[in-house]
């Protein structure tokens, strides 16, 4: 009898050991910003407010929805910051990276900008829609004038694309799509309004 226990003392420690090295995974947006190859520029400060967000979402943990009425709290998968400061970030990232503003500026800067960006994000998942997994997101922006609150421009959107699988590792570069397309309509509704 002594000898069978021995047998399963090595598949239980590399059952052990596989378990150990499957930890948590966090996920960032950082990608590539689009270049900017139009021809306008906007020649105003532009400041990205802190991001306000829906409680659900607050959680570092990446929510997984089946239903309308039923979400999950992912066990192994994560942001790697509060998905308030992920979309400030990428915000920000994707205008210094295309220089579209004469300057950008974070919520903590000092200096009183021409616009401010005020950003509310609705929805940041992983969906199951008709049998398939969808990345979704939903947002309001608003672009004020700073010296009389004046709103210059509302864009909403809540938009959905198809993940190609199960998988939280392919929801960011899903979610960094969708918010990347979503900034150049603003840019593009920007430069209509100027010229």
């Amino acid at each position: 009898m002594p000898v069978l226990k021995f047998r399963f003392l090595p598949w239980a420690g590399l059952l052990l050991f596989l378990c150990a090295c499957s930890g948590p995974h966090y996920f960032d947006l950082l990608t590539e910003v689009p270049e900017y190859r139009g021809h306008g520029r906007i020649d105003k400060t532009l400041r990205v407010d802190g991001v306000g967000i829906n409680r659900t979402y607050l959680d570092y943990r990446i929510v997984s929805r089946e239903s309308p009425f039923q979400m999950k709290y992912a066990t192994y998968s994560a942001w790697s910051k509060n998905p308030e400061e992920l979309i400030q970030d990428a915000v920000i990232r994707f205008w210094r990276q295309r220089a579209f503003f004469s300057r950008i500026a974070a919520y903590e800067d000092a200096a009183e900008p021409d616009w401010a960006m005020k950003i509310r994000v609705e929805a940041i998942e992983k969906i199951l829609v008709a049998g398939k997994w969808h990345a979704r997101l939903a947002m309001d922006i608003e672009i004020v004038d700073s010296r009389n609150d004046d709103v210059l421009l509302n864009h909403s959107f809540d938009r959905k694309t198809s993940l190609g699988g199960k998988k939280n590792r392919l929801l960011p570069g899903r979610i960094s799509w969708i918010l990347h397309d979503e900034l150049m309509k603003i840019e593009a509704r920007l430069l209509a309004r100027q010229g």
